[in-house]
């Protein structure tokens, strides 16, 4: 069976109902990487940041229109800004947490990276998603 990762963004039920604050999910397999910094430039670029984390991902939907979207042959990815706990943040701590529960401790097959209503259920030390870009196609 597959694992998946969970992301929720809003921090009240009412709240989940859609990409941009509700529950997210992906499957492990559309897991592209992560790095320390922030990647939410329209460009893509992974700017320094001590307080922040980017999660890349396979587009969860290709956007209809011209080029190579249409054709279903994007190279653009989803990703997650999350923000983490100020100050000197160990990178390789979050890195190493996340590698754990995908190899063994996480609940019915989902990692939960955060989750605004219950964020004890997330990885240490993640304090909220600052963006998200899911393969906007201009």
């Amino acid at each position: 069976m597959e694992k998946f990762i969970y992301i929720r963004a809003t921090s009240g039920v009412s709240g989940d109902q859609d990409e941009t604050s509700g529950s997210v999910m992906y499957p492990l397999s559309h897991f592209k990487g992560m790095v320390a910094g922030d990647a939410a430039d329209a460009t893509g670029d992974i700017t320094d940041d001590d307080d922040r984390f980017t999660m890349f991902f396979e587009p969860m939907r290709l956007m209809a229109g011209s080029g190579s979207a249409a054709s279903g042959t994007t190279d653009r990815v989803d990703n997650f800004v999350f923000d983490v706990t100020s100050g000197d943040f160990d990178f390789q701590k979050l890195y190493t947490e996340f590698v754990a529960k995908l190899n063994g401790e996480h609940q019915h097959g989902i990692v939960t990276i955060f989750d605004g209503v219950n964020p004890n259920d997330g990885l240490t030390g993640v304090t909220g998603l600052h963006s998200q870009s899911m393969n906007n196609v201009n």
